[in-house]
């Protein structure tokens, strides 16, 4: 039995609640746009992570149901915007909240997703004084959620992007709210000063990991499974890790074609199929699939400060996942 199967059951208390919370509004457009991505799939990865960080240190998931539904709407919000930004049309196998309806209503569904997560948060029972401090880490989250957004656009117009900048960009952009959930996780469950310490580092760990994995997915995914168009990356002109390698590396006419692809809207398969092949021959895409695995290592040894629990190990389990998965 997968890990996700195992953790099924977690995975529908998240769901409920996030139904739940989106049977608001009085405008049905609105609250149709709201429930596009949500409701559509998703894996629930950052909220399942809390419930398994407080699971294992004191067998209170539960506790972090509305945390963890509250950080799944901010991941979708945020969802909504960026497929905005990158004219992305598909989303999880679906039109793109943008294309299914239209720009300013996506705007507004993005922007009403962020303040329901807020609302939702504050269903945690904990102390008045530990709400407010879950509020102030949350809200810090999602602004360097944006700082890393505005990161990875402005890479997109450079060529000499440095891998230090990129793991800083990816640090904001993604790993953040795994960052979030984790040592959040942690807080609510009442875990030690090292425990939370070291459960915020496993997040950040994993979070980059994470982005890295995906990444490599838009070359060698299966559409129908990511439910994106393979190489989209490439067509838009995301600085990845791999691409970040790439131009550092390669030289003369092979360089030359992988620039002319990059961000280039026209491009035709057979271009991006290109521009693949030179990535994987480059060893760009080896690079990078085992720069994610040793982040994926160094968070399995941040989850060593956790007792011994089921909790834990499908809580390394699912770590393994991430960079094992394909979707």
């Amino acid at each position: 039995m997968s890990v996700m199967d195992r953790l099924s059951s977690r995975r529908a208390q998240i769901n409920k609640e996030i139904e739940i919370a989106l049977a608001v509004g009085e405008n049905e457009t609105l609250r149709s746009a709201m429930k596009h991505y949500p409701l559509a799939g998703g894996k629930r990865l950052r909220p399942l992570f809390a419930y398994l960080v407080a699971d294992a240190i004191s067998g209170s998931g539960e506790l972090t149901v509305p945390f963890g539904a509250g950080l799944e709407l901010i991941h979708n919000f945020t969802l909504v915007h960026d497929d905005i930004m990158d004219h992305a049309d598909m989303r999880r196998g679906i039109p793109s909240v943008h294309k299914k309806f239209d720009v300013p209503t996506a705007i507004m569904a993005g922007d009403a997703l962020f303040a329901l997560a807020f609302e939702e948060i504050c269903k945690l029972k904990v102390e008045d004084v530990l709400l407010r401090f879950i509020l102030n880490d949350t809200a810090v989250a999602v602004r360097e959620v944006a700082e890393g957004q505005q990161m990875d656009m402005e890479f997109s117009k450079r060529d000499d992007v440095q891998v230090n900048e990129y793991l800083t960009m990816v640090s904001k952009k993604t790993a953040r709210l795994y960052f979030a959930a984790c040592r959040i996780g942690a807080i609510i469950a009442r875990g030690s000063i090292e425990q939370i310490r070291a459960m915020g580092e496993c997040g950040q760990m994993m979070g980059v990991g994470f982005q890295i994995w995906d990444d490599v997915l838009d070359l060698e995914g299966d559409e129908e499974k990511t439910g994106k168009p393979v190489g989209g990356d490439i067509r838009e002109g995301k600085r990845t890790l791999m691409i970040v390698h790439a131009l550092s590396t390669l030289k003369g006419e092979e360089k030359k074609d992988l620039l002319s692809v990059l961000g280039n809207q026209k491009a035709s398969r057979r271009m991006i199929q290109d521009a693949m092949d030179i990535l994987h021959s480059c060893g760009a895409v080896s690079y990078a699939k085992n720069f994610a695995l040793e982040y994926i290592r160094e968070a399995r040894e941040r989850a060593s400060v956790l007792p011994d629990s089921e909790a834990k190990e499908l809580m390394l389990e699912l770590m393994d996942y991430l960079v094992r998965r394909e979707e």
